[in-house]
């Protein structure tokens, strides 16, 4: 008898339709930030002076609290202790875990971080900044984090609640809106470009996506070597069957 495939949940199956739109995303904005072909640059500018002209200090206040929430510092620590607290299993089984998904969060992050530095693009002007920002713009380093933390950390809620898609749902829904909603926040403090942090979505979507894609490469890799395994030894003994 050959062995069956895994079935595969829909978010595995798309994950790398998803990945590749998100890196072509990506690398659209990435050569609009770069300065070589700045399609995106109008729609940039007209989005920051919009926001700046109508910012209120009561709305800059709460987005500077929020921004504040998606620093690495708190974002890497947060995924190591959920991951440990999520996973079932000894205590190796959850600090390998802990490390693995803090692994894969803090690549992201000097991914991001190398990108950036390679792409250099400045950031709005110094005086239309709400709080204070260093480094360069694209892509932006608070909504990097943002989605990658609250990518993972959704992941691993999930895992503990296959029996309740409702409440999955749910979840993945809150991850998204803190995402979109800290994305918000970099650009109306003035201190990003609205592609930086699209760009950044875009990034961290496909960073997450890739582990998934890489897993569902491995175990098709694994089911075609063990088929070619079975096969053969299948027709010999059939073979041997009929000569007896």
């Amino acid at each position: 008898m050959q062995p069956t495939a895994e079935p595969e949940t829909g978010g595995r199956a798309l994950a790398p339709a998803v990945a590749e739109v998100a890196t072509l995303v990506f690398l659209l904005l990435a050569v609009s930030a770069t300065g070589i072909l700045p399609w995106a640059k109008g729609f940039d500018l007209d989005v920051h002076s919009w926001l700046v002209a109508h910012r209120s200090s009561t709305v800059v206040s709460f987005a500077a609290a929020l921004t504040s929430s998606a620093s690495s510092a708190f974002a890497v620590p947060a995924v190591f202790l959920a991951a440990i607290a999520l996973t079932q299993g000894s205590l190796w089984t959850r600090l390998t875990r802990a490390a693995l998904v803090t692994g894969v969060v803090g690549l992201g992050m000097l991914c991001r971080f190398g990108l950036s530095a390679l792409i250099a693009r400045p950031r709005p002007p110094e005086a239309d900044w709400a709080v204070s920002a260093s480094g360069q713009s694209f892509p932006s380093g608070h909504t990097s984090d943002a989605i990658l933390a609250a990518g993972v950390l959704a992941w691993l809620a999930a895992q503990r609640l296959r029996d309740r898609p409702v409440l999955r749902s749910t979840l993945w829904i809150i991850a998204g809106t803190y995402v979109v909603a800290i994305a918000w926040t970099r650009v109306y403090l003035g201190v990003h470009w609205p592609t930086d942090v699209i760009g950044s979505i875009a990034f961290g979507t496909a960073w997450l996506c890739g582990p998934l894609v890489v897993r569902r490469a491995l175990l098709s890799a694994g089911r075609s070597w063990r088929e070619a395994d079975v096969r053969p030894r299948l027709a010999a003994a059939r073979s041997r069957r009929r000569h007896r």
